[in-house]
């Protein structure tokens, strides 16, 4: 950790490990220059009691952004825990609900048919930027674009699910889902 950048930028593609909010990037990029943090702002980025910008910034990429529902909602999780607040579908940029946007919800049924709030539809991916590969949601099934520029690569290798990669083409600004390979994970 200490000598890895927290995300990747290239000419052709980015990658990090749950979410790339230009914003939060950007902010990122100039507190620590190069996207690697120094040993001060590592402890302060692990510092959950001090809620440092570090700590927020480097929680966002690392965990993806959570949204708290319009007031009244809830909805129960996986683990039968109520919570008012949702991880953000940050790559869709065609959501317009709070059912478009959601991800890892048992239900989204259990969520509000509303229009989002404006702010939250402007902190999308933009379907105009250059590719993004991401991990992090542990997700299952066959592997799937999630936008035309942006592709989980995590379908829980850790779990016996497929190690997942792309095969990425120099100058290419939309994805393929037929250069998404699938590779079993060693026993």
């Amino acid at each position: 950790m200490r000598s890895l950048p927290l995300f990747l930028e290239e000419d052709g593609f980015r990658a990090v490990h749950a979410c790339w909010i230009d914003a939060s990037l950007d902010r990122l990029k100039a507190l620590t220059g190069n996207g690697v943090l120094t040993e001060e702002q590592l402890i302060r980025a692990a510092d959950r009691n001090e809620a440092d910008e570090i700590f927020i910034l480097a929680e966002q990429i690392t965990k993806g952004p959570e949204q708290r529902l319009p007031e009244g909602w809830s909805f129960t999780d996986k683990d039968g825990t109520e919570r008012d607040q949702v991880r953000l579908q940050w790559w869709n940029a065609a959501a317009r609900t709070w059912r478009d946007i959601a991800i890892s919800v048992p239900s989204v049924e259990d969520l509000p048919d509303e229009d989002l709030p404006e702010t939250l539809s402007a902190q999308t991916y933009p379907a105009t930027a250059r590719p993004v590969f991401f991990g992090h949601y542990w997700l299952s099934g066959d592997p799937v674009l999630q936008a035309q520029n942006a592709l989980c690569l995590d379908y829980s290798a850790g779990k016996e699910g497929p190690l997942v990669t792309y095969e990425l083409y120099p100058g290419e600004v939309s994805l393929s889902p037929e250069r998404i390979c699938m590779h079993e994970t060693p026993s």
